[in-house]
């Protein structure tokens, strides 16, 4: 029988099904779709729509929605997973507002930079996952993985820059694919109750302000989603924007947007069969269990294989020690060293653990009269400063600076030149909002006195 690629989209009641089949020179796609009212009745559609059965060269793959996630880009000195994995926990404990220990972690592979490694890691509520998989007739086995939005589709889209703009009927996600990643992503929930037009404003201003962080413009979009109506596609060719079809050349036009999201999971799961580069919230407690029996001969040689391991690891235990030990001594006057620079000459050395730690936070604290989140007051002022142009005469008098925004007031050389710092100031990522207050002439009449209101773009947190 040949091997069986499924991909799964559940949103709302509605279940969306695509099944891929390889064969000599084609790929064979079947689709479905079918509506429940209890988990119990989508695994019965799932079953259902499978032919009654899963056999085991299936492999079953299904996605989060986006607004059950939160992500976060990190760097790293390692590239090694298990660091990686060991080193998560305790930077996203630090800088998001949650309790780690019931989430699930996932990451992408690395990406070396100058001087250290990025990751972008996505953490999801365990509670999203244990309910999901109650969808689904046999959980204890499939689906194999459980990826998240838009992250699921990069596999697919990862070699072309461009746009995804993913329209599902209970959110809109636009999301930048640069450099073969997912460089940012924006998100709009509860879009139920809104028309195409309101669709239509959120998606192209996030596009602009998107395009605008790379310093391009007019990049290609991809639109799919079961929220993409007529009447949303109409608006977005008139913009004379180029539109793709992912996975135009697998599929034609033969998968409609609502069930694109399917068939995409399921060829993403193709082309990567390892799961070398992709998310999965299938593991620790929700890993996938009952193949003992299949997977017996296997056990039994890694047993063996172990059993080896153990053997030789006795022999050379002893010199492990000591190489441990002459490296904690070398470690800790390491530790002892960057004691001394960092802290005062005078300071006693009591627990430099314990004292380093104490110093971070002092710095911390520091940290905070500037702002966090990159709207600190300094950051402000930098980005007034690289924002207007070095052609443009301004003279500001006055800048008043809040947590919400600031207020700016000073004279240029005329109104177009009050209008053009708008302008540029408008593209900055700082600032969503820029509001001209007051402009009028000087009581000599050779300048403009204007005042300008600043809104702060929080973004995602």
């Amino acid at each position: 029988m040949s091997k069986r690629f499924i991909g799964i989209d559940l949103e709302g009641t509605d279940v969306r099904v695509a099944i891929l089949t390889e064969t000599p020179g084609k790929i064979d796609i079947e689709l479905d779709k079918r509506n429940y009212d209890t988990p119990e009745a989508a695994a019965s559609a799932i079953k259902e729509m499978l032919g009654g059965k899963i056999s085991l060269g299936d492999r079953l793959v299904t996605a989060l929605p986006c607004r059950v996630g939160l992500f976060r880009r990190l760097r790293f000195p390692f590239r090694e997973k298990n660091k990686i994995e060991a080193a998560l926990p305790l930077e996203l404990k630090s800088q998001l507002p949650i309790s780690v220990e019931e989430h699930s972690i996932s990451f992408l592979p690395p990406r070396a930079r100058e001087d250290d490694y990025e990751v972008d890691s996505v953490v999801v509520n365990k509670r999203e996952v244990d309910e999901l998989l109650k969808h689904f007739p046999d959980p204890e086995q499939n689906p194999r993985r459980i990826d998240l939005f838009p992250f699921a589709l990069l596999p697919i889209l990862g070699k072309t820059d461009g746009i995804l703009v993913y329209c599902r009927r209970l959110e809109v996600v636009v999301a930048l694919v640069y450099d073969g990643m997912i460089r940012d992503y924006r998100l709009l929930p509860g879009t139920s109750e809104l028309s195409e037009e309101e669709i239509f404003d959120f998606i192209a201003n996030q596009v602009s302000q998107l395009e605008n962080t790379i310093g391009h413009e007019g990049l290609p979009l991809w639109v799919t989603g079961a929220g993409v109506t007529e009447e949303l596609l109409i608006i977005l060719y008139k913009t004379n924007r180029t539109i793709l079809t992912p996975a135009e050349d697998i599929f034609g036009e033969e998968v409609s947007c609502e069930m694109a999201p399917a068939a995409l999971l399921a060829l993403a799961e193709m082309r990567d069969v390892k799961n070398h580069g992709q998310l999965n919230f299938r593991q620790g407690e929700f890993a996938a269990r009952g193949q003992l029996e299949i997977f017996r001969t296997k056990l039994v040689a890694v047993a063996l294989f172990l059993c080896l391991v153990v053997i030789g690891g006795a022999l050379t235990m002893h010199l492990g020690y000591l190489q441990k030990n002459r490296e904690e001594q070398r470690l800790k006057q390491q530790m002892v060293g960057v004691f001394k620079q960092v802290m005062p000459a005078d300071a006693a050395i009591v627990d430099v653990p314990l004292q380093l730690e104490g110093q971070l936070k002092d710095l911390r604290k520091q940290v905070q009269l500037f702002g966090l989140g990159g709207h600190g007051a300094a950051a402000v002022l930098q980005g007034l400063s690289s924002g207007i142009d070095r052609g443009i005469r301004v003279d500001l008098q006055e800048f008043n600076y809040t947590n919400d925004g600031a207020r700016l007031s000073g004279n240029a050389d005329s109104f177009e030149a009050v209008d053009q710092i708008a302008k540029k100031l408008r593209g900055n990522y700082l600032f969503s909002h820029i509001e001209i207050i007051d402009a009028k002439l000087a009581s000599d009449s050779s300048q403009v006195d204007f005042e300008m209101q600043l809104s702060f773009n929080r973004g995602k947190e």
